[in-house]
């Protein structure tokens, strides 16, 4: 059969570039959305109005949006959604009344102004809060509870600093991340798990309330101004897993926490004009204008002077001092912790004496690799209470606390069986805590210190 013809495409003109995968798509859509071509225009029309018009609550309820509901019918539809799920109306301690509309406008337009996913986040968020007893943290926090009381406080800002400064000029909070001194690896033996999830929900916590407190008083949509400054970055930062465990933790808890962040700085970025290029491939179109990627102080101190006044950020971005207790030389109590290496295709067991009535603080944590960990008190009567047992091999520390009702021995079983290869180094510290410590804390308190 002879071949079909061959029909060479138009020629592309010389003056028009080629579009990209990105332009394709907006003007298939566009195409395919021809009756809403004032849309459009408004779309690509920038906001030339004060910033205060512009993110004022009223405002933004009367504002159409891209999917043609005005923020009060977005909201009204939410409500209904929720209404028909029995999530609507919420408890008040998770959404106080005057909170309401404000609360529902950010999972709106955090979820790309679908009332539909918006309302499906929103009523996640409310179990979330009540399985994990986040209303019980919020009522602390509105009773005054400072941000050193926060679990763990001291040993979780040494590897991951969060900095709460002042006000830019619009009077959103200003809250700087020093991500180039975050230290994974050293975070993920530090604390728990369980012990860095608390911490980092006090924190996001503690930041939603001042917003919606801000919103509800001054009628604005408020949002903070972040800064992440990654001076000090290194290969420490691609340690696979504990990078991992911290991601996983962050994920879940900003999942419960939307459209909390006006704008975004990205301070001594490596590379910054490689990194903006990419971000522009990467980031949702709608979301570009929150982000900006600088490189050194020269390149950024303009801009940050233009956001807010230089005494309202903290002086180590400006190359001043870190503040206090970062730049601690001290050595990590863990570095005196007794170590037991254990062989590919073996078992190891540690054992420590208790006598009846001692309370002892327990910590484990494997040096880098995971390892199978269990740790159980047999008593001189022959009696054996199991203390811990991962249900899966651990990879970070883990820590709690038993009190020993009679004579007996504290056993730990490090179980290395399933490497073929690998040894493995595992740190362990057994702490007896004295009667006159126990009687001065709470039992919340030691609860908090053990971990779960």
């Amino acid at each position: 059969d002879p071949l079909p013809p061959f029909t060479l495409p138009p020629p592309q003109s010389p003056l028009t570039p080629p579009r990209t995968g990105g332009e394709r798509q907006f003007a298939q859509y566009r195409a395919s959305h021809s009756g809403h071509r004032g849309l459009f225009r408004k779309m690509a029309a920038a906001d030339t109005r004060p910033w205060a018009e512009q993110f004022k609550l009223s405002n933004m309820m009367a504002q159409e949006y891209e999917n043609g509901m005005t923020g009060a019918q977005a909201v009204s539809k939410m409500k209904d959604l929720l209404g028909a799920k029995g999530c609507w109306p919420p408890d008040r301690e998770s959404v106080p009344e005057e909170w309401e509309e404000a609360l529902l406008l950010r999972f709106f337009i955090g979820f790309k102004k679908n009332p539909e996913a918006g309302s499906e986040a929103f009523s996640d968020m409310l179990a979330w809060r009540k399985d994990n007893g986040i209303n019980e943290i919020r009522q602390k926090l509105l009773n005054g509870l400072e941000p050193s009381e926060f679990p763990r406080y001291e040993t979780v800002r040494r590897f991951y600093p969060l900095l709460k400064c002042g006000k830019d000029k619009h009077g959103c909070p200003i809250l700087i991340t020093l991500t180039g001194l975050i230290d994974p690896a050293k975070l993920v033996k530090a604390v728990t798990l369980e012990e860095m999830r608390l911490y980092i929900i006090y924190e996001m916590e503690s930041k939603f309330i001042k917003l919606c407190q801000l919103t509800a008083e001054t009628g604005i949509f408020y949002r903070a101004l972040e800064v992440h400054d990654l001076k000090g970055l290194g290969m420490h930062h691609l340690a696979t897993g504990p990078v991992g465990l911290l991601r996983k933790v962050v994920k879940e808890v900003s999942a419960n926490y939307v459209e909390i962040s006006d704008k975004v700085f990205i301070l001594n970025c490596p590379f910054a004009s490689v990194v903006r290029t990419v971000l522009r491939q990467v980031v949702p179109a709608r979301s570009q204008h929150k982000l900006a990627v600088h490189g050194a102080l020269a390149e950024y101190e303009q801009v940050l002077g233009e956001r807010a006044a230089r005494e309202e950020y903290h002086e180590c971005l400006f190359g001043g001092d870190m503040p206090e207790g970062l730049n601690a030389e001290e050595g990590d109590s863990m570095d005196k912790w007794p170590k037991v290496t254990v062989p590919a295709r073996d078992k190891k067991v540690v054992e420590h004496a208790l006598t009846a009535g001692q309370t002892v603080l327990w910590n484990v944590c494997p040096e880098a690799l995971d390892v199978g960990c269990s740790l159980v008190f047999n008593s001189k009567s022959g009696k054996s209470t199991r203390v811990f047992e991962g249900e899966e091999r651990i990879a970070s520390l883990q820590r709690g606390s038993f009190q020993a009702e009679e004579d007996g021995k504290l056993v730990l079983a490090l179980d290395n069986s399933f490497s073929y290869l690998k040894q493995k180094v595992v740190l362990y510290d057994f702490e007896i805590l004295n009667v006159q410590q126990l009687s001065t804390q709470s039992s919340e308190d030691l609860s908090a210190a053990a971990g779960p």
